[in-house]
């Protein structure tokens, strides 16, 4: 039975300044050849797909042609490898990009996938904490010790989205086949944390469905929120065609969304089963009602109006999405600690945190266990 720490944590705030939120790729060892160029990049305040976008332009090729093993938090300093089909170092080490840094070059006969990563390392800063020295000692000895027993391997709030929470509901709608209800869920959502630009958009948008408010929305859409944008553009000259305009999005960013609606799932089972291993499930899994955790996930998927065969996604059969296994317990390797004085929040203290986690699983989980109150 897996269970919440329960000593009292030391609040605080994390991400105060991008720095303060650093993780590194453990890497697997690769085999040497000619076909692939691999590679460190190293990124500050850059999302993870934007950058690969920005190095392919620079390169004058299809983003296809880079492959990552994990995606990386924007507001974060992130290291991770890159390789590269059918590129040369010598044109790697040209491209110069403010705040993406790319060196460590060697060539390989294999591509990296997701998934192709030993796990990550993180160093974290967690700041403005208004507690004495010791009672922070106390705490985070205690949370570490409990930490040792695994918490619920949960997905993170970013796999969901921090400010506007929808990729998850996004992507069922698409796995309904209801591309109308996931487009307008993306564009037209409204949530409270926005900023007051993109919610007046976003609002008359909602309250104007058709080619005009698509028209007069793109006034209205800030420049900085591109894919909205593109969409909007699309639906102007083809205001039916919802499906084209979910094609707007990249593939991998398409995919995402039906990834969240796994995760989304997941998440309600993960706390409420004993098993060591649970399916995130796919168009190949194999459901047995006789079995607690996995008749879970029949009856959300019942009460979504999904069915397995829903992650065939008949009509955009690119994007299908297999089901898979993870484990259900999340341990934390190497956790250790620095106690100081903060020097941007005055009289209080900061915890600068070291640990290593498995691919694929957050360390938000984990502060959220250091930090809660």
């Amino acid at each position: 039975m897996k269970f919440y720490t329960e000593t009292p944590g030391i609040g605080g705030r994390i991400k105060q300044r991008i720095e303060d939120f650093k993780v590194e790729e453990i890497p697997i060892e690769v085999k040497s050849g000619d076909e692939y160029t691999i590679f460190w990049m190293e990124k500050f305040n850059w999302d993870t797909h934007r950058a690969l976008r920005e190095i392919a332009k620079r390169l004058h090729v299809s983003s296809k042609r880079l492959g990552i093993a994990g995606t990386k938090d924007k507001r974060a300093v992130t290291k991770q490898r890159v390789s590269a089909w059918k590129i040369e170092p010598e044109q790697m080490e040209k491209i110069k990009i403010r705040d993406i840094k790319l060196y460590g070059f060697e060539k390989s006969d294999e591509k990296l996938n997701l998934g192709d990563l030993k796990g990550n390392k993180f160093t974290i800063i967690i700041r403005d904490i208004d507690l004495n020295r010791k009672e922070v000692e106390n705490r985070i000895e205690k949370t570490k010790q409990e930490l040792k027993n695994g918490i619920p391997n949960i997905f993170g709030p970013q796999r969901f989205g921090e400010v506007r929470i929808i990729t998850h509901l996004v992507g069922k709608e698409m796995l309904k086949g209801n591309f109308e209800e996931a487009v307008k869920i993306y564009l037209a959502k409204v949530f409270e944390r926005e900023p007051e630009d993109s919610k007046k958009a976003r609002e008359f948008l909602k309250n104007n469905w058709n080619r005009e408010g698509f028209k007069k929305s793109l006034e209205l859409f800030p420049t900085r929120l591109r894919y909205e944008r593109s969409i909007l553009g699309y639906l102007v000259d083809h205001p039916n065609d919802f499906g084209g305009a979910i094609r707007r999005f990249p593939k991998k960013l398409r995919k995402m969304f039906l990834n969240a609606y796994q995760a989304y799932m997941w998440n309600q089972v993960v706390e409420k089963t004993s098993a060591e291993k649970l399916v995130l499930p796919g168009y190949n899994t194999k459901l047995d009602k006789s079995n607690e955790s996995e008749k879970m996930v029949i009856n959300i998927l019942k009460k979504d109006g999904l069915t397995l065969d829903s992650f065939l996604m008949k009509h955009m059969p690119e994007l299908k999405c297999s089901g898979s296994e993870r484990r259900t317990v999340l341990k934390v390797a190497d956790l250790d600690y620095e106690i100081d004085k903060d020097e941007i929040n005055e009289n209080k203290l900061k915890l600068i945190l070291n640990f290593s986690l498995p691919p694929g699983s957050y360390a938000t989980v984990i502060l959220r266990e250091i930090m809660k109150s």
